[in-house]
């Protein structure tokens, strides 16, 4: 396992896990999850199954997710729950993605004879190409060449990593992600020397970030990952999740889950030659209990079905036409979120070390923040000086 230490952010990861201490464990009645959507290889199937829990989700973990932890499920409860899932599935699928709450890859999470069992499973489906996800510093050799195993050579097989962004400075003081991007392009060079593919996440919508900056973050974060090994990437516009800091941020006015509108600018300014490798999810949500998103990315009323609609349609075909239909789409809200883009936010160093301030205080850690953050805020200063 690879680290950066320059990347930690011991203030993000404290409060973190101040934010998540009332978290309850997952519920042991959902064992698994599934969902199936159309996109350009035909049906996708996410498989998502109950594990103990991201391990960085356990250390602070990323300001923006929350797939929960649990009590650690037994083994055979792990792979039985894969299995069902698998017998759920309503519809044949092409693809076929099987998710637990963090790294299939991480050991403390699926153990490694869980994870070859799934393996096996995963195999004996008839899906044409088979999706996991993990954290970069799980892919090492000995784990590229087991995935690569599963199946011919022939057979698509690819990982899906969270790459959120490329802006190092981002990651750090904005995510709290951890690793590097150096770490990433190193896991998407084993796979790619052994035939697999390798899909990067993109996050839209971060903490601290104005629109404009995160649309900015956006497109330059796929357009590094497609520069660095990936042969897609998938634009998420993030949802407000309980237990995160965009939560407690929106909470007191200083977040706002992002507009639709700023993932069509993303697909418009990344234009029709990368559209067949530039994805989406996530603008919708597909969970099917409450209390998991408190809010999440919207238009307007007026307006709301017909651009989810038009998603749609892009997720099903990556046609580019469709985002030119909706660039050109009219409704007072896209004018009215055209005109928030050159708002003036100052400097992003500025925003984000007041912000840490008044959490700080908020969650009682002034005393940590006077005593240990004065390289942390150093650093932040020191590159993060890129105001609009």
């Amino acid at each position: 396992m690879s680290t950066d230490m320059d990347a930690s952010n011991p203030f993000l990861s404290r409060l973190m896990a101040k934010i998540r201490e009332p978290r309850l464990p997952l519920p042991p009645d959902q064992p698994f999850f599934n969902r199936i959507e159309r996109v350009p290889a035909g049906l996708y199937g996410e498989l998502w199954f109950r594990t103990a829990g991201c391990r960085w989700d356990r250390q602070g973990g990323c300001t923006m997710c929350n797939y929960g932890q649990s009590e650690p499920p037994h083994p055979d409860a792990m792979v039985d729950a894969v299995r069902q899932a698998l017998h759920a599935l309503e519809q044949p699928v092409d693809e076929l993605m099987v998710s637990p709450s963090g790294s299939l890859l991480d050991p403390a999470e699926v153990p490694e004879e869980v994870r070859r069992r799934i393996y096996a499973l995963m195999a004996a489906h008839p899906a044409s190409q088979l999706l996991l996800e993990t954290r970069s510093e799980w892919v090492t050799p000995e784990t590229a060449d087991e995935l690569r195993a599963i199946r011919p050579l022939e057979c698509g097989i690819t990982v899906e990593m969270g790459l959120e962004s490329a802006d190092p400075w981002v990651r750090r003081f904005c995510i709290n992600k951890g690793g590097s991007l150096a770490d990433f392009a190193r896991a998407a060079g084993l796979l790619r020397e052994r035939g697999l593919g390798i899909y990067a996440n993109v996050c839209l919508g971060t903490a601290f970030l104005s629109s404009a900056e995160a649309i900015d973050d956006a497109v330059a974060t796929v357009r590094w990952a497609l520069d660095n090994g990936a042969d897609r990437t998938v634009v998420f516009p993030v949802h407000i999740k309980s237990y995160t800091l965009l939560e407690v941020l929106s909470r007191d006015g200083s977040y706002a889950a992002p507009s639709l509108w700023s993932l069509v600018e993303v697909l418009r300014r990344l234009g029709p030659t990368l559209a067949g490798r530039v994805e989406i999810a996530w603008y919708r949500s597909y969970y099917d209990r409450e209390g998991k998103i408190t809010r999440s990315p919207d238009t307007c009323p007026h307006c709301r079905a017909a651009v989810i609609g038009l998603l749609d349609d892009y997720r099903a075909s990556q046609n580019h036409g469709t985002v030119e239909m909706l660039s050109a789409y009219p409704c007072s809200c896209r004018d009215a979120w055209a005109k928030s883009l050159a708002v003036p936010h100052g400097e992003r160093a500025d925003r984000v070390a007041a912000a840490y301030r008044s959490l700080a205080n908020a969650f009682g850690l002034d005393d940590w923040l006077a005593a240990n953050g004065g390289n942390l805020m150093a650093a932040l200063y020191a590159s993060g000086r890129k105001g609009d």
